[in-house]
């Protein structure tokens, strides 16, 4: 559920947002954006239990990486210049949504052991070699997206209850940002000598 314009009132129909729709979005479907849909998506059932998400009425918290913000922003309609949204890469490869009008706020992320090491390793070795300007052999790309494409389907066939380890956050409170505060250097002006 979201508005019908920039000004108007709730829209009379609902819209649904898939994996196809993301991933038109986002440019091409891959693991970071259907792990960050699986949890995204199992969370929203407990925050929406009837079935229809309010975009109006969520806040979210997400890791500085392409998958996961493109996810989050188009599933939630949260949103940096919204301050609805923000990032802050001590969430992992995880969120932390609220709804708004309730309080209520989950932390989400993948159980350990279920995004698999020789995967992960095979990952590092690819961005340690681009980081040194060093090339990546075709058979590297071509093993890590195999493996990509086969922990999507896993994800996508396995209950979530198998895979996430899922925290509701008591009286959590969001932060759009905290990079910016109050100036310390000047709270002892007035004091006496």
């Amino acid at each position: 559920m979201d508005t019908d314009s920039a000004l108007g009132r709730y829209s009379l129909k609902t819209k649904e947002i898939g994996l196809k729709d993301l991933a038109r979005m986002h440019g091409h479907l891959c693991d970071g954006m259907v792990i960050a849909f699986v949890e995204i998506r199992t969370v929203l059932k407990k925050l929406f239990p009837d079935g229809v998400v309010d975009r109006t009425d969520l806040v979210a918290v997400s890791k500085n990486g392409p998958c996961w913000v493109d996810t989050v922003a188009f599933v939630t309609g949260a949103r940096i210049n919204f301050q609805t949204l923000r990032i802050d890469n001590t969430a992992g490869d995880g969120f932390i949504l609220q709804r708004v009008s309730t309080g209520e706020a989950y932390d989400v992320r993948l159980k350990p052991g279920v995004f698999p090491k020789d995967q992960a390793d095979l990952e590092a070795k690819v961005r340690k070699l681009r980081s040194e300007g060093k090339p990546v052999t075709a058979e590297d790309i071509n093993r890590v997206e195999k493996m990509a494409d086969e922990l999507s389907k896993k994800l996508l066939n396995t209950p979530p209850e198998e895979i996430l380890e899922i925290k509701p956050l008591t009286a959590y409170k969001f932060r759009a940002t905290d990079l910016f505060g109050n100036r310390g250097d000047i709270i002892n002006k007035s004091m006496p000598r």
